[in-house]
């Protein structure tokens, strides 16, 4: 094999490795951002709400590729409603706010502001 068809394959696979990777981040996003996603809002909710961190069972960050301004948060599950889950969103400017819940009868709910 010559030295030019190496290096062409060499240049082709990278390119599909770097397209793969893009395409991987644009619809699923990064895991290292959703990861600080929930170190967010748990601080934001333990900090600023007054939660303890006994009173959330479940955080899980999450990302929407159709958002631009706000791309990550989180939803959270509280032990006295576990089969409910609030969903938080990170805005760029560092702003937390709640976005959404799955239940009829929320406990949780914060006044919708922004």
């Amino acid at each position: 094999m010559s030295k030019r068809v190496k290096i062409s394959l060499i240049a082709t696979l990278a390119f599909v490795v770097v397209i793969s990777g893009w395409v991987y981040f644009s619809l699923f996003g990064n895991p290292i951002q959703m990861k600080d996603a929930e170190k967010k809002v748990r601080a934001y909710l333990i900090q600023q709400k007054g939660y303890s961190p006994e009173e959330m069972i479940d955080i899980t960050g999450n990302y929407s590729f159709t958002s631009s301004e706000a791309p990550y948060g989180a939803s959270v599950t509280f032990a006295d409603e576990p089969n409910n889950k609030y969903y938080y969103i990170l805005f760029k400017d560092g702003h937390i706010q709640q976005h959404s819940y799955m239940d009829d009868d929320p406990k949780h709910q914060e006044p919708m502001v922004r």
